[in-house]
């Protein structure tokens, strides 16, 4: 009677350690799967912010931004943000229809600066401003943006920017090339030509990458 209940309790005994032997590496399985899943998690994020940061130094290698920045957020220089705006794109327009490439839109702009000066200034004034205002080609950092169907990761570009004062509005800004913001001034309509020459000087990645999958609703370009 005493060697069987002695038996009994030595396979009881094994098989409670047997179960916790288990137990300890189903735990162990599940925190190494859990590492694992971090880990490729990590791996991931970081390779689709490698390709992000890729497709962002190419599209800013192939395009240049307008940017004119309001005085403040009253609504007279807002209003004459958007004048001084109107006045240039016009200019533009003229002064770009015959370029075709990046180099000989930066050129041209380049060799206008001094006239696109005095015709902001010249808006100013005539909207009963009393702003200074810089007009130059530069370097300037951007969030993301999102232009008719298009979606532009944020980074540095090339940007002819309009300072009016301070520069402590809402921002509008476009695409001088390629020419995507000539159509209408107020709303991102892409003209077919814009829309083609973007395709061209990207590669079809970088494309694909910034075209919005689904159709976007966007007002007006101000930040």
């Amino acid at each position: 009677m005493g060697k069987s209940k002695n038996h009994t309790e030595s396979r009881i005994w094994k098989l409670l350690r047997t179960c916790g032997s288990s137990i300890f590496r189903l735990r162990n399985l599940a925190a190494l799967l859990a590492a694992s899943a971090v880990f490729c998690g990590a791996l991931w994020a970081g390779t689709a912010l490698d390709r992000e940061r890729s497709v962002q130094k190419e599209v800013a290698s192939q395009v240049i931004r307008f940017h004119v920045l309001a005085e403040s957020d009253r609504h007279p220089d807002q209003q004459i943000k958007l004048q001084v705006r109107d006045r240039l794109l016009e200019k533009m327009s003229i002064w770009l229809e015959e370029t075709e490439t990046l180099e000989e839109t930066r050129e041209c702009l380049n060799s206008h600066l001094e006239e696109l000066t005095r015709e902001a200034e010249a808006a100013i004034r005539e909207a009963g401003g009393t702003a200074g205002v810089t007009v130059e080609m530069t370097r300037e950092n951007f969030p993301v943006r999102v232009y008719g169907q298009y979606r532009f990761p944020a980074g540095e570009y090339e940007t002819l920017r309009v300072k009016i004062g301070s520069g402590g509005g809402h921002n509008w800004w476009c695409l001088i090339f390629p020419s995507l913001c000539f159509q209408n001034s107020l709303r991102p309509v892409i003209s077919r030509d814009g829309e083609r020459k973007l395709k061209y000087v990207l590669s079809d990645e970088a494309y694909d990458s910034i075209l919005q999958k689904e159709k976007v609703s966007i007002g007006f370009l101000w930040f």
